[in-house]
């Protein structure tokens, strides 16, 4: 009789950390075939010179896949032990749909409801939430020793999330509120500045 168990002991199956290699490990679902070529393209070019590299902007065409090239890197680095990572939407549609084909792809996925999941906090899986959930004013991620250091954040439509970004730090006060005349008496004399420089310029 052979025994499996000290032939198997001590042999632990790596985990692939190039995004193409990880991609033929998935369980993913029998409908999905091979990645298409500029997929595979764009997860060579990130694998071999940009990983490292800070600000990395992805633009394939509607429909081309940038989401599972997305999940691929953000999966590809927690391989690599670099966790935890969020994949960032402009609004919770995207947030569903991303979930989901990360499901038929066989990629692990978790959403924030109330507290950040442990999955994610110990780098088990991608989080997928929404990018109000970071850019706010009570965000869940913390603030000075509470604070949650993450490794890596994927916007997707990252035009989109800007704009949501901006929307959350901007305060908007009707002309009519007392708080209108207050803040514009404070600032009177700046604004009178900057409107004379505006017509030099």
């Amino acid at each position: 009789m052979v025994d499996f168990k000290k032939r198997l002991a001590g042999k632990k199956a790596e985990k692939p950390i190039d995004p193409v290699k990880l991609y033929d490990t998935l369980d993913r679902a029998h409908d999905k075939g091979p990645l298409r070529p500029a997929q595979e393209t764009i997860l060579k070019e990130w694998f071999a010179n940009r990983q490292s590299a800070r600000d990395v902007i992805v633009k394939l065409h509607t429909g081309q896949g940038k989401t599972l090239v997305g999940l691929l890197m953000l999966q590809a680095r927690l391989n690599a032990g670099k966790g935890p990572v969020v994949y960032l939407c402009p609004d919770h549609f995207l947030i569903a749909q991303t979930c989901e084909q990360a499901k038929q792809f066989g990629i692990v996925t978790c959403i924030a409801e109330s507290d950040l999941p442990d999955d994610f906090i110990n780098s088990r899986s991608i989080l997928v939430t929404s990018v109000q959930k970071l850019f706010n004013g009570l965000t869940k991620f913390g603030l000075d020793r509470q604070s949650i250091e993450v490794d890596t954040v994927l916007m997707d439509d990252a035009h989109a999330c800007a704009d949501r970004i901006r929307e959350a730090c901007r305060i908007r006060i009707s002309s009519d509120e007392p708080a209108y005349h207050e803040i514009r008496t404070l600032f009177a004399a700046d604004l009178t500045w900057s409107s004379k420089i505006g017509h030099l310029s």
